[in-house]
């Protein structure tokens, strides 16, 4: 086993996927330990797995983002459920090597798998039984990766590249290759290029619909590439090297972005194109924003990013909050559509108070389902073993108790702060915090003072 970092930063997850809707991301392990995370929260959505018992090579979602499927050195495959982590039926155990990817059709209920054994088995997810496979060309210096959708699959040789239907199980064409060795890859989604990081520290472009190097390749890389991913929207292609640095070039002008990043990957991009995804040197997830790439309103969690993005001081990125959830990307506002915001300070205010409204129903609503939780524990029907102490129902009540003490705070802290707000749009009447005019001193006193009588300016 190589050394698990490369000057601080750890190589320990040797795989990942990110889900459909860009919530969460699963690691892969080179001890075979399936971890789910929160991207927005940087936690786990469930405890980490030993889902198999040698290097996990590659994790995929389902499309509906139910299920996600593992595969491993130990020459099995497992199927997870997305949320609670559990094995949702027993591991797929009809490949005699390795198995080096899997994959999901479009409609989550076929698996596609590939294996050193050369077998490429398509089987249905619920029963795990085996619907057609077929065999293909591998040796010991292939690469091999699948389409989103399940249907094609390419293997990359030292002098060709073979494209299959996993449907037909029959080979649709054969590129040759040219030039140094590859030895990463990454297809586009819409299946009509390739990235392939070659020998020469660069990333050579192939349209497999023209059968022809789109040239010129990708330059800019001092070492050899380990990793590479296509953005879903086509527009930029990331690179890993040897040397632990992330490259962006846009495939567009062919050019490399002048912002990297440090990590070992492997990496993914964001639903929309915006981030992309790799492990942090604590294992966690951690997001990284594409250089160059503008802001724009996103169905995806992850384009609308969090505390993790906010860690490499992302211009125009607010941070998310605990109660009111994720903020989005914010874009310049144009002058026309700030002439129709109303005044900032009172906009600001409005805002204010409905966030901390919005906490106070929460803490509330939180305050009284602990307290009904602390009477059910007070008198228990049963009391499970192995507590630190005795009486283990009592911890629970306890425990409750005392986090209903800190809400019950909690909600008196935020019900001051709204009550301040409110007092500030008072004393807004009074031109205090009106943004065209500068108050007076005699303004200002005659304002402070009718807030200390509590009374009300006409």
């Amino acid at each position: 086993m190589s050394d698990p970092q490369v000057n601080g930063v750890h190589d320990d997850v040797t795989s990942l996927s990110i889900s459909p809707d860009g919530r969460q991301v699963a690691f892969g392990a080179i001890d075979g330990t399936l971890t789910l995370w929160h991207v927005d929260r940087r936690r786990h959505i469930c405890a980490p797995t030993m889902a198999h018992q040698s290097i996990i090579n590659s994790v995929c979602y389902s499309s509906d983002g139910r299920s996600i499927a593992s595969a491993s050195d130990d020459e099995t495959i497992g199927l997870w459920d997305a949320i609670t982590g559990q094995s949702l039926r027993g591991t797929f155990t009809n490949h005699t090597d390795g198995v080096l990817i899997v994959g999901f059709t479009t409609d989550s209920r076929t698996v596609v798998s590939l294996s050193r054994d050369r077998t490429v088995f398509v089987w249905k997810a619920t029963t795990g039984e085996v619907e057609r496979q077929f065999q293909i060309s591998l040796d010991a210096r292939s690469l091999a990766t699948l389409s989103n959708d399940g249907e094609k699959l390419l293997a990359a040789h030292r002098q060709d590249l073979t494209i299959w239907n996993t449907v037909t199980m029959e080979s649709i064409k054969t590129i040759a290759l040219e030039g140094p060795m590859a030895l990463c890859m990454g297809l586009s989604n819409d299946c009509a290029k390739v990235a392939l990081g070659m020998a020469d520290n660069n990333i050579h472009l192939w349209d497999l619909e023209n059968d022809e190097t789109d040239s010129p390749h990708l330059a800019g890389g001092t070492e050899l590439p380990l990793y590479i991913a296509w953005s879903p929207d086509g527009k930029t292609v990331s690179s890993v090297a040897q040397d632990a640095t992330l490259r962006v070039w846009s495939v567009e002008s062919r050019q490399c972005m002048p912002e990297s990043h440090r990590t070992m990957g492997p990496i993914a991009y964001s639903p929309g194109s915006s981030f992309i995804v790799f492990p942090n040197d604590n294992g966690s997830p951690d997001t990284w924003q594409v250089p160059q790439t503008s802001h724009h309103d996103s169905t995806f969690l992850l384009d609308l990013p969090a505390t993790t993005v906010s860690m490499h001081h992302t211009a125009g990125v607010m941070e998310s909050d605990a109660f009111g959830g994720t903020s989005a990307d914010i874009p310049a506002m144009s002058a026309q559509r700030a002439q129709h915001q109303g005044p900032p300070v009172r906009n600001t205010q409005s805002k204010i108070k409905a966030f901390f409204s919005r906490i106070l129903r929460r803490l509330s609503a939180h305050r009284k389902e602990s307290g009904e939780v602390a009477t059910r524990c007070e008198h228990p029907v049963a009391v499970a073993p192995g507590t630190r102490r005795g009486s283990g129902a009592l911890d629970v009540a306890s425990g409750v108790n005392e986090e209903s003490d800190v809400l019950s705070r909690l909600e008196w802290l935020f019900r001051c702060v709204r009550s301040f707000v409110r007092d500030l749009q008072e004393v807004e009447k009074f031109q205090i915090l009106d943004n065209t005019q500068q108050p007076s001193c005699a303004t200002y006193k005659r304002g402070v003072g009718l807030l200390r009588k509590g009374a009300t300016p006409n």
